[in-house]
């Protein structure tokens, strides 16, 4: 009897067993470029800097190097003609946040914010400013674990924060990503046009305090979307200065 019921308690286990996935990854000593583009599908202007963002790793700059955020703002759904199914008003409240940290009283698309920083020229500045930023010695570690339990993503992420400032004006933003998202565009600004989309936000998570110590654990579950395709995932953890804007640390950790 006893045998029967430990084999029947393995067989119970078996498929939470069989579901459960997972990956970690830390972050270096030096500072990896955090780059939030805002975009739309509606923007007639935003498919060229989609197109550029996504050749940059031909360019020589990869993923240990840079990480981009695809944020799709929701304020031209009704001036367009053309309604982005992957746009929402919490992306635009984070373009808004970003733009009243850099004093300024305007958002529009596509917009670049580098690190924190808004880059008007993009495409004479970004490179540059990704190659600076590598240069600079981090001002968070971060450790990120991410386990998959049937279709749910475990999230867990443990910091320190070098710096007084830093400890106190600090806080984690994490991210959903999925790459290679294949969008038809049927009226519009972009009608007859069909994307690929890189990079995408899913899911804007934070921010989450952080402990005045610089110490800190944070850990958050995110039920997965049915429409989200696993092998196309990213989590990636931000921390960010909301005092002065700048980003301290960004990690990308591919669920692959």
């Amino acid at each position: 009897m006893l045998k029967l019921n430990i084999s029947l308690a393995i067989l119970l286990l078996l498929p939470s067993l069989l579901w459960a996935e997972s990956w970690q990854a830390e972050s270096g000593d030096k500072q990896v470029a955090v780059l939030e583009l805002f975009t739309s599908e509606g923007c007639g202007l935003c498919p060229a800097a989609e197109h550029w963002v996504s050749g940059l790793d031909e360019q020589g700059i990869t993923e240990k190097q840079l990480i981009v955020l695809g944020f799709h703002i929701d304020y031209l759904n009704d001036s367009k003609g053309w309604i982005d199914r992957f746009a929402s008003p919490l992306f635009s409240n984070r373009q808004r946040q970003l733009a009243r940290i850099n004093l300024y009283d305007t958002v529009y698309t596509p917009e670049f914010v580098l690190g924190g920083e808004v880059i008007h020229n993009w495409d004479k500045h970004v490179k540059k400013g990704i190659r600076t930023l590598n240069n600079f010695e981090s001002e968070a570690d971060i450790v990120l674990s991410v386990e998959q339990k049937a279709e749910q993503l475990i999230i867990e992420s443990k910091l320190h924060i070098e710096g007084k400032a830093n400890q106190e004006h600090a806080k984690l933003y994490i991210a959903i990503i999925e790459d290679n998202i294949i969008s038809k565009v049927e009226s519009g600004d972009n009608r007859g046009m069909t994307f690929n989309h890189q990079h995408l936000v899913r899911q804007w998570l934070g921010p989450f305090d952080l402990d005045a110590s610089g110490d800190s654990t944070i850990a958050i579950t995110v039920d997965k979307n049915e429409q989200w395709k696993s092998e196309q995932l990213s989590v990636v953890a931000v921390v960010q200065n909301l005092d002065d804007g700048f980003v301290l640390q960004g990690l990308k950790l591919a669920l692959e």
